[in-house]
């Protein structure tokens, strides 16, 4: 006897999680495959990716496509309903043209995923900082609330990009004599090989250098003493609180908070200044760590949708 299926998956630009778990909350299986951020590699390859961890899932679990109940992608660039539609109506299509049986598909944001498995399903906050920055939560009444999440030209304080972004204008100052010196110029020809302003300016404006990619750079000079790297992590870190500020007043109790992405989720300053900021301007406010990852968040979100109640 197969079991029912329920399919979670956290897909992103590096690679693509999935969770399978039957209808007792058990996980049956965890398999790691390509990945399936479409909006960078188009939404037949990221379907492609999506539906060979599924394949694999199956192996693991013992089971085949008929036992498939529902299936929630978690998918980084599905924050937009025309864009998850468009991605969604992809991988059902993938599923029909292999002649397999079509199960509930149901599509969102990986944050969302993020956020279920971080409280298995309960109310909750998930600040989030890594490429860019986004504040979902949870209230009693299961509604979502959001802040942040604009994107980069318009918004992302506190991410990535806008750590690396400020960086970058602080060399640029420095290189003009406009601004202090910063160890910051050093560091990006240590490790990233530019020695000129003219080559800086190339990186930049040619798109071969992404600009989220020098937030490590900045937090490293900070760790070495850096005035203007500490300067902009403080103020990166104060941009967080405020969307923390900013949800509060929506949530009718207070939730505990989550802190994820890859700038909160490791161990340094940056992280380190952001915990200090939420603990001295909310001191009321739990800070916890997630019960489980995205890709479980995702099985949970599947399993809310179509599961035993």
């Amino acid at each position: 006897m197969h079991n029912t299926l329920y399919l979670g998956f956290d897909g992103g630009a590096t690679k693509t999680t999935g969770i399978a778990m039957d209808g007792g909350r058990n996980i049956l299986g965890e398999v790691t495959g390509g990945p399936s951020n479409f909006q960078i590699i188009g939404t037949e390859k990221a379907s492609e990716n999506i539906l060979a961890v599924t394949e694999a899932l199956l192996m693991k679990a013992g089971s085949d496509f008929p036992d498939i109940r529902s299936i929630y992608l978690g998918i980084a660039g599905a924050g937009r309903i025309a864009d998850a539609d468009r991605m969604r109506d992809a991988f059902r299509e993938r599923f029909t043209c292999r002649g397999y049986p079509l199960p509930e598909i149901s599509i969102g944001s990986d944050a969302i995923a993020a956020l279920e498995g971080a409280f298995s399903g309960r109310p909750g906050m998930i600040l989030i900082s890594g490429t860019g920055s986004i504040l979902f939560a949870k209230d009693s009444s299961d509604r979502i609330h959001r802040v942040g999440g604009w994107g980069r030209f318009i918004g992302d304080e506190g991410s990535g990009y806008a750590i690396g972004h400020d960086g970058l204008a602080a060399i640029t100052r420095q290189l003009d004599g406009r601004g202090k010196e910063t160890s910051m110029w050093r560091l990006m020809k240590e490790k990233r090989g530019i020695e000129t302003s003219q080559e800086l300016i190339s990186g930049v404006y040619q798109h071969e250098l992404d600009i989220a990619s020098i937030a490590p750079i900045v937090i490293e000079a900070a760790e070495l003493g850096d005035e203007e790297a500490d300067e902009i992590l403080s103020k990166s870190a104060e941009a967080l609180c405020d969307h923390v500020e900013a949800i509060l007043p929506q949530l009718d109790i207070t939730v505990p908070l989550v802190l994820g992405g890859s700038l909160l989720d490791t161990t340094n300053l940056f992280s380190e200044k952001v915990r200090l900021k939420l603990q001295t301007r909310f001191p009321y406010l739990k800070i916890q760590e997630p019960d489980h990852p995205p890709a479980v968040g995702a099985a949970l979100l599947a399993f809310r949708k179509l599961g035993p109640s």
